[in-house]
């Protein structure tokens, strides 16, 4: 009998020990997991980020709540109601509550009930379209990002109009450009299979769906507002020219190379400084391009996304998916029979399924001059993007001699398409870097090849 009411009196004191413990554990889910957030979350880069953010405390208040007070209980049962020793007997038979049942049905239906509605506010808050989307200049411009196995594309139609009244199309590959303030309205859109658009540092994940219009897939629409950043933050990381930048990454696993399908987001600090720094920069560039065609080569091919696949040593991409670009001018012209090494490239690009490098599925947007969004590629595109490649090997099997007409000739035999090789300016501009001697490093041999034949190289 004494030895009942010892442990009695034991239990009851390790109950109240436990009962406090789990009061504190309580109230400590206010305070404590909270500040967790900023150690576990990327840094709060927009509106959507803060209001995402306050939702997720709330779910860890009452989560750590949840979890503090059923622990606390167990435990206390576990110890005040344990079988006392030498007891065989059963236990007492509850034959249940009608009060306790209805206080656990009522009360977790009313934290639901909350949650539901503070989720459908906060949802709405994010999503609900804003005003003055996109402003450049007193203007809109439209924003679209287009996912293709493996990389993502940013274009941007301009205010700004050519010669024949059409704007301006900035293409930034992997890289969106934003400013402070600025609400951002991206219309995406998948040229293959689903993706999933994500900037953690924005809290906004959008998918991207096959299908149509006009074989660019669904569009689906991304909204979110660019706040203030706190320099002092040290999860940010800030380029060299003092501009924060987020990555983006593909949340739904679309291939094998899921994983390297990344882009950034750049901010810069406000609008002044993104018309200065970006948008009036890359205006410029599409209307006093280099007269070089290889350097023009150069800077479009990094607006594709080809990077997601290739490897190409000489502007860092390290893609294994395609064939290697490394060395693809000396192998060119020995590839397909009857087949110059000119018209294999601009067959390969514009016509991608046309040939298949043994070891390599097809896997490659066609970029034909009459493509869609993303995939649109003009034949003075095509000439310069052929006439860099043509660059990358040390014994091209190119006529970088004669590439303004070499090219062109070849676009116009396989295509019948028309091409000015000397972009309307005086033919006596030559190609500097064409001629020049390649240099050992940016032509390096391909480490890896899956197959020596079928080594790495232009079809995608």
């Amino acid at each position: 009998m004494d030895n009942k009411n010892n442990r009695s009196s034991f239990g009851g004191s390790i109950g109240i020990m436990m009962g406090v413990l789990a009061v504190v554990g309580i109230l400590g889910s206010f305070v404590w997991l909270p500040s967790l957030m900023p150690v576990i979350f990327p840094p709060q880069a927009s509106a959507e980020a803060k209001n995402t953010d306050e939702l997720f405390k709330v779910l860890l208040i009452l989560g750590g709540v949840v979890f503090f007070l059923i622990q606390g209980l167990l435990v206390i049962s576990v110890i005040a109601f344990r079988k006392p020793a030498n007891d065989n007997t059963d236990g007492p038979a509850n034959h249940g509550n009608m009060t306790l049942e209805i206080v656990w049905t009522i009360i977790p239906a009313m934290v639901v009930t909350f949650l539901a509605i503070l989720s459908f506010n906060v949802w709405t808050q994010n999503t609900d379209p804003k005003a003055d989307v996109n402003m450049i200049d007193g203007d809109p411009i439209t924003i679209n990002a287009v996912g293709a196995r493996y990389a993502w594309t940013h274009t941007y139609e301009t205010n700004e109009l050519d010669p024949d009244g059409n704007p301006y199309v900035l293409n930034t590959g992997t890289d969106l450009h934003v400013y402070v303030g600025q609400n951002v309205l991206l219309t995406l859109q998948t040229q293959d299979v689903l993706h999933s658009y994500w900037v953690p540092a924005m809290r906004v994940k959008q998918d991207l769906l096959p299908g149509d219009p006009n074989n660019g897939g669904r569009p689906t629409e991304l909204r979110f507002t660019v706040t203030e950043l706190d320099e002092a933050d040290e999860r940010i990381v800030w380029n060299e020219n003092d501009q924060a930048v987020f990555p983006i990454v593909c949340a739904e696993l679309c291939g094998d190379g899921h994983s390297r399908m990344r882009g950034t987001v750049i901010v810069h600090k406000d609008l002044d400084a993104y018309v200065e720094e970006f948008y009036d920069v890359e205006i410029d560039k599409i209307k006093n391009p280099p007269p070089d065609p290889v350097l023009r080569g150069e800077t479009a091919i990094q607006t594709y996304a080809c990077q997601g696949c290739h490897l190409l040593s000489d502007l860092g991409w390290t893609g294994i998916t395609g064939p290697s670009l490394d060395g693809i001018a000396d192998r060119a012209g020995k590839r397909v029979g009857g087949q110059s090494a000119e018209e294999y490239l601009v067959t390969s690009i514009w016509n991608s399924g046309a040939y298949l490098v043994p070891g390599y599925q097809n896997l490659m947007p066609v970029f034909g001059a009459d493509q869609p969004g993303a995939n649109l590629m003009t034949g003075e595109q095509l000439y310069s993007i052929v006439a860099y490649l043509c660059t990358q090997g040390e014994a091209s099997t190119c006529d970088n001699e004669n590439n303004m007409t070499a090219i062109p000739d070849a676009i116009n035999n396989v295509f019948g398409v028309e091409v000015d090789g000397t972009f309307g300016l005086d033919a006596s501009a030559t190609s500097a870097k064409a001629t020049a001697e390649p240099d050992a490093e940016a032509t390096a041999e391909v480490t890896a090849e899956p197959d020596a034949e079928a080594t790495a190289e232009a079809g995608d």
